[in-house]
């Protein structure tokens, strides 16, 4: 039995504005937005609002190939944001690492009482461009600097 999660419809050729999947991650990878492996391309796409079609495939081997619309610019540019703010995506964790360490470099060059969390979040989201709270400030402070927590501005 033919697996289709999405209820894809199947063409007999591919259309010119379409890529199959090496095509289609190739594009993704130039537009440095990371994916694990091409194994979730189906996935991506159906959560990105990327229209896919099945395509006919030859012979009774394998499965059928999946074939992905071009996104345009900015619909790349908005999901390159969104995986950056996503914890959960390749770009997003390596984005929490970057967020922890200029987060704990703020902190140790900070004067006393010269910097509050959302003094220190803020700086943050302006350098790396990314969303930044003052909850991950303080998540980060208290696992990492505990003991100079008296450091912080207090905020009345």
């Amino acid at each position: 039995m033919e697996s289709n999660p999405y209820n894809l419809k199947t063409l007999d050729e591919k259309p010119s504005n379409y890529l199959d999947r090496d095509e289609f991650f190739n594009l993704l990878k130039k537009k440095k937005i990371p994916l694990a492996d091409k194994d979730n391309l189906p996935r991506f796409a159906y959560t990105n609002n990327i229209k896919m079609h099945k395509l006919k495939r030859e012979g009774s081997g394998g499965s059928t190939p999946t074939i992905y619309k071009i996104p345009s610019d900015s619909t790349l540019a908005e999901i390159l944001i969104n995986m950056k703010n996503n914890n959960n995506s390749m770009l997003g964790r390596e984005i929490l690492k970057k967020k922890k360490a200029k987060i704990l470099e703020i902190f140790d060059k900070a004067q006393d009482q010269a910097e509050s969390r959302t003094s220190i979040a803020e700086k943050v989201a302006q350098s790396l461009d990314v969303s930044c709270n003052r909850k991950l400030v303080k998540k980060v402070l208290d696992e990492h600097r505990s003991l100079d927590l008296e450091k912080l501005k207090k905020i009345s």
